[in-house]
C-alpha cells in the first residue's frame, strides 16, 4: 500500500447511517441521482428515501451505509435490502428470502476511483452474509460512469441485459 492510499484510508469512515444523518444522506443521494439520472422526476422523493427508516433501518435484513470524510461530508452511499422479485423478466432466477438487492450505490464524483466504493461494498457484503443472504442482486446501466466495470471487479456477473433503447438495464448478481 502506498502513501497516497494510506492517506485516503485514514481520511474517511464508513458506518451505518444513524437517525441524525438521514436528512444529510437523503440530500446527498438526491443530488447524485439528479446528476446521473436527469431524466427522472426530481420533485418527489422515491419511496425508499421518503420512508428511509422503514426500508433500511427497521428491518434486520436491511441496512444503509455511508462514507464520511473527517469533517462529516458524505462521500458515498450504499444500501442493501431484500430483493422483492419486482422485475418480471427475472422471475424464477432467485431464491427471494436468500437474495439481497444492492441499491443507492452513489459516489461523489470528486471521490471516485479512490477505493471508497469498494470499501462500501465490502461493508455491505459482510452485512449481507451476517443477515443470511446467499446471493447479491443489482441492476445498473451502461451510461453510468464506470458502473459496469466496477461491479464486475467486485465479482458480479451478467444475468440479463435488456434491449430497451433508453435504459439498457443490466441485471447482475453474485453468490456470497
Amino acid at each position: 500500500m502506498n502513501m497516497r492510499d494510506m492517506k485516503i484510508i485514514q481520511s474517511y469512515t464508513i458506518k451505518e447511517v444513524q437517525k441524525c444523518e438521514y436528512d444529510q444522506i437523503i440530500e446527498f443521494v438526491m443530488k447524485i441521482r439528479k446528476e446521473i439520472f436527469p431524466m427522472l422526476c426530481q420533485e418527489q422523493l422515491p419511496s425508499d428515501l421518503l420512508h428511509f427508516e422503514q426500508y433500511y433501518v427497521q428491518p434486520e435484513n436491511s441496512a444503509f451505509f455511508a462514507a464520511f470524510s473527517e469533517d462529516g461530508t458524505v462521500l458515498g452511499t450504499i444500501g442493501v435490502c431484500p430483493y422483492d422479485g419486482r422485475f418480471d423478466q427475472l422471475q424464477g432466477c432467485y431464491d427471494l428470502p436468500k437474495t439481497a438487492e444492492i441499491v443507492r450505490c452513489y459516489m461523489d464524483p470528486n471521490y471516485r476511483r479512490l477505493g471508497i466504493g469498494t470499501a462500501l461494498f465490502k461493508k455491505v457484503t459482510s452485512f449481507s452474509r451476517e443477515a443470511g443472504y446467499q446471493t447479491l442482486y443489482l441492476h445498473t446501466h451502461p451510461f453510468l460512469p464506470g458502473a459496469i466495470p466496477f461491479w464486475k471487479a467486485q465479482g458480479f456477473v451478467d444475468r440479463l441485459a435488456e434491449a430497451d433503447p433508453v435504459w439498457k438495464t443490466l441485471h447482475m448478481d453474485k453468490k456470497l
